[in-house]
């Protein structure tokens, strides 16, 4: 069973790893891995580093823009994956190309962006790692077996919850920036290891579906420049159906959670 300290230390190893080891032609899985270990040390250096705030935004600084540039190759995978979908409109053959020679161009960024950013961010996750290690014992000894850092997680969540408690009315144009920070609330929640698992799992229902509509706006809006208006026009439609379609589950989802956990 991986211990409390594996689990903190856990994101930091992966994204080291990987920053070393990016292939020139990397796979659906790296990209995942790359990306939401990323975010994920974000979410745990602000936690755990508020009094340092030079060294937290450095490391912010060296590993930001490789989350943004894996965001990148990451919104092609998924992206084809939904167009394939749809693989019974001829027209979605040109739409998938384009995502394709996105995604190669979407790669090769994101390798120059690593190496432009690996040794900074490699000896700054080192440095993120041994502090963590060094406050999970502090805690051992005072609290006798807590997370390390529980307090400022707690601390952290309790601010995420009360913001999304008073976030205004839910619609297209925010929806999004909601689902980071249910994103980044759930992360916590569950460094914290002692909350209501139901209130997380409904966040990882609202944080999928909300991404789910989020992939198929997206879709949207390059097949709706890729594609031609008269030609294309069923397959345009049918987009769009969906995706609005993907957006009322979405709303509604989000919605739900916020009158039964947080209001």
């Amino acid at each position: 069973m991986e211990s409390e300290l594996g689990k903190l230390q856990k994101p930091v190893h992966i994204l080291r790893r990987s920053l070393k080891h990016l292939r020139d032609d990397p796979r659906v899985e790296e990209i995942h891995n790359l990306r939401i270990c990323a975010h994920r040390v974000e979410v745990l250096a602000a936690a755990l580093m508020p009094g340092d705030k030079k060294s937290t935004r450095r490391l912010l600084k060296a590993i930001r823009p490789v989350r943004k540039a894996a965001g990148e190759v990451r919104d092609m995978d998924v992206l084809a994956g939904d167009a394939l979908k749809l693989a019974g409109d001829h027209s979605i053959k040109c739409l998938l190309e384009h995502l394709s020679s996105t995604r190669v161009e979407s790669a090769r960024k994101l390798l120059d962006t690593v190496v432009e950013q690996r040794n900074d961010a490699r000896r700054c996750l080192k440095k993120l790692s041994r502090r963590i290690e060094k406050r999970f014992h502090k805690n051992e000894q005072r609290e006798g077996n807590g997370p390390a850092g529980k307090g400022q997680s707690t601390e952290a969540s309790a601010t995420l919850i009360d913001e999304l408690d008073r976030w205004p009315a839910l619609n297209a144009e925010n929806l999004h920036a909601f689902r980071i920070k249910v994103k980044e609330l759930r992360y916590l929640l569950q460094l914290a290891g002692d909350t209501n698992p139901k209130f997380v799992d409904a966040l990882g229902k609202v944080k999928e579906q909300i991404g789910d509509w989020h992939d198929w706006d997206q879709l949207a809006r390059i097949a709706a420049r890729v594609l031609d208006p008269q030609d294309d026009h069923a397959a345009l439609e049918k987009i769009d159906r969906i995706g609005a379609k993907k957006f009322d589950r979405a709303l509604a989802s989000a919605q739900e959670m916020k009158s039964k956990y947080l209001s």
